[in-house]
This record gives C-alpha cells, structure tokens and sequence, in this order.
C-alpha cells in the first residue's frame, strides 16, 4: 500500500474543502442559516432567474391578460352611453381561444377591450402603429390596423380557428413592422 506524499495529502486537503466548503466552515450550510435567510436566498435567485426569462415575461403578461378578460365580465349593457352591448358568451370563448393559439405562438397582445359594437378587442400596437382582433356578438371576427403614415386596412377571418389566427396575426405582424 503506498503512503501519500505531504503535498499529495495538502492537494487532497484542498481538493476537499472544495468540494464541501460547508463541512470545513467556509461558508455557512443551509443547517447553519435561519430559514428565513435561506428562503429570501432562493427569493431572490428566482427572481433573478426570472427577470431574464422571456417565459416568465410571456406568462407573467399573458396572466395579466386573463384578468383583464376576467374583469370584462362585469361590462353592463349601455357600458359606453352610447348603447354598446355587453360581449356575450360566444364572444368570450372566441377571445380566451385566441389569447391560448396567441400564447402558443409566442405572441403578446398589449391589451383586451370591449367593443362599441358589441364583442372583445384585442389589441395589438407598436410604436405608433395599431391593429386589433374583434370578435363580435355575431360570431364574425374581424382584423383593423392602422398607422400613421397609411389608411386603416380590415378584414374579415373565415373562421376563428387557429390557422385563421395565425394568418391574421401574419398580417398584423407586418403591419405593425411597416
């Protein structure tokens, strides 16, 4: 059996307090700090994390969005003085639809409103261009966008699936980049 040498044994030390510093009292163990101290640690490492995550932003913006649907609910009729209908059930489906094929394509609508025509709206903008999705009472769906520099544009969807989102949220897309 060969003996270690005294710098083998120094290395093997030093090697050990690495990988335990712990153990040798280098820092404190997560038995020596208060509970509270550690869950403030693991706090603000989440935090961290998720301040640089886009999926965190993603949800975060899209949990805003599923209340600001939720709220919609209390919209009465006449909400606007100017005879505007409450949106309906249909028109709910189709919008919380909507916002799920947009969270599945990664896309950020920036608000969602009631429309004067009876519906939801929602909407999209950048800069200084705008372009919003309504899905009326009626159950048709139409897409406005405009901007400063070029006439409004809209269209009717064929359908509210979510191949005729994905068209919708192309057009859109490039409106908002012109």
């Amino acid at each position: 059996m060969a003996l270690l040498s005294q710098a083998q044994l120094i290395d093997y030390d030093t090697a050990e307090r690495r990988r335990h510093p712990a153990i040798y009292r280098e820092v404190p163990s997560s038995a020596q700090i208060d509970p509270v101290e550690t869950n403030e640690i693991f706090k603000q490492q989440l935090l961290s994390s998720s301040h640089q995550s886009r999926y965190f932003e993603l949800e975060q913006a899209f949990i805003e969005l599923r209340d600001q649907m939720a709220r919609l609910r209390l919209v009465r009729e006449n909400w606007d003085s100017y005879g505007a209908s409450r949106p309906n059930e249909a028109a709910f489906n189709a919008a919380e639809s909507a916002l799920r094929a947009f969270r599945d394509m990664n896309v950020r609508p920036n608000g969602i409103m009631p429309s004067a025509e009876g519906g939801i709206g929602i909407m999209f903008t950048e800069r200084e261009e705008y372009a919003h999705i309504e899905f009326d009472n009626s159950g048709e769906t139409w897409v406005l966008t405009y901007g400063p520099n070029r006439p409004a544009t809209t269209w009717q969807l064929p359908s509210r699936n979510a191949d005729s989102l994905r068209e919708a949220w192309n057009g859109i897309s490039a409106s908002l980049q012109s």
